[in-house]
């Protein structure tokens, strides 16, 4: 048998798709799904190759090995053809954090208000931000995205904290970073480093948000 039932639970749990979710984008039952994942059954040919163009990756890849989370976020995320001659006001209007805007916010310039912004066809309630990558914000060993890159993080919400850990993620309080996630009992930690960590709870659940994809020039 293949990996595709192993790689569609992989998919959803990295995106926070529930399964019902997963299905409704490719004209599926929760039931398919369910019988993909337990290996009951694989999906036809044309939805297998409907997944790998959604999600980018390759036929090949999704088949024939056992996707990582970090593989995922690499893949470049799948813009629909037809997002170009849609009405832009179904696109989601994303704030864009530039260097600059860290650059200013040792001095307390923190608001959202009034900046530029990027319009995308994301599919989701959540809030999202576009930062760009750069030496204002700290980020953990192992973080493998280059400077001046676009990365998305989409506001952590309950119903997405079971897919948080091992994720990259970023934190927006008084010291923004980037950092790991890590679940240990019920405790959820955003992890910088061995000296710097911020635990999530109730009263700091807006400063929270996980990696969702990735922007890149390709030269």
């Amino acid at each position: 048998m293949s990996q595709i039932g192993n790689n569609i639970k992989k998919l959803r749990n990295v995106k926070g798709l529930s399964q019902q979710a997963f299905a409704d984008l490719f004209g599926l039952t929760r039931g398919n799904i369910s019988s993909y994942e337990e290996r009951r059954a694989e999906p036809k040919i044309e939805i297998m190759l409907q997944i790998a163009k959604y999600f980018s990756i390759p036929i090949a890849e999704l088949l024939e090995k056992q996707l990582t989370v970090n593989e995922i976020l690499n893949f470049e995320d799948y813009f629909p053809v037809e997002s170009v001659i849609v009405d832009a006001g179904s696109f989601a209007k994303i704030p864009y954090l530039d260097r600059e805007y860290f650059r200013q916010y040792t001095a307390g310039d923190n608001t959202l208000e009034n900046r530029a912004a990027i319009h995308l066809p994301v599919d989701s309630n959540n809030k999202f931000l576009a930062i760009e990558n750069s030496s204002f914000v700290p980020h953990p060993a192992g973080f493998a995205f280059d400077e001046h890159m676009i990365l998305f993080v989409e506001q952590v919400t309950v119903d997405i904290l079971h897919t948080l850990n091992d994720h990259f993620g970023y934190f927006g309080g008084a010291t923004p970073f980037f950092g790991r996630y890590e679940i240990s009992g019920k405790e959820i930690a955003l992890v910088l480093n061995d000296w710097k960590k911020e635990v999530y709870s109730a009263g700091n659940a807006a400063h929270f948000w996980k990696l969702f994809g990735k922007f890149e020039r390709v030269l």
